[in-house]
Formats: C-alpha cells, sequence, structure tokens
C-alpha cells in the first residue's frame, strides 16, 4: 500500500490491485455487496476482468504511450536536439 501511496508507478499497482479486489469481489460477494453498499449484481458487472482492461488498462496504456512517447520525446528534441539560436546564426554566416 505505501508502495501506490508515494505515487510510483500506477501502471504496476493498478495490475496487482484491480485483480485482487475483482478476486475478492467474486470470491465474497456478499461481504464486499455489504462494504460497498452495492447489491451482489452490481459488484459483479461493476468488478469483472472486461471492466479492467476496457476502463483502466486500455486507456492506462494509451496515456503512457502518448506521455512518455510523445511529450516526453518532444522535450528532449527541444532541449537536446534543436539548434540553438547562436548555432543557427553561425551556420548562417559559414553558408552566406
Amino acid at each position: 500500500m505505501a508502495f501506490v501511496a508515494s505515487g510510483f508507478e500506477h501502471s504496476v499497482a493498478n495490475m496487482f490491485f484491480i485483480p485482487m479486489g475483482i478476486t475478492v469481489a467474486n470470491g465474497a460477494p456478499e461481504a464486499a455487496a455489504a462494504a460497498l453498499k452495492m447489491s451482489p449484481d452490481a459488484i459483479a458487472q461493476v468488478f469483472n476482468y472486461g471492466t479492467f482492461i476496457n476502463a483502466n488498462l486500455i486507456p492506462v496504456t494509451l496515456g503512457n504511450i502518448v506521455g512518455g512517447g510523445i511529450f516526453v520525446g518532444a522535450l528532449y528534441w527541444f532541449v537536446y536536439m534543436r539548434k540553438s539560436p547562436a548555432a543557427l546564426k553561425q551556420e548562417k554566416s559559414v553558408g552566406a
């Protein structure tokens, strides 16, 4: 729990805690329903692997691809690969 509370790697935490919750909800539906104040049928509709994949795993994976691949890549390009104004000016003067 401290791992999740610290904010480290949410994707790995989700792949453990959500299936654990699904297993608990399916293994003891009456206790889970009482704790969540829901009916066992509602628990089965909300806590299942289809919902986990469609409502969590796919959006998180796409977000990580966009965030890591595009935004971080663009930041590195901007910081390290883009030529500075001084270098562009020097290139212009050498080329002319």
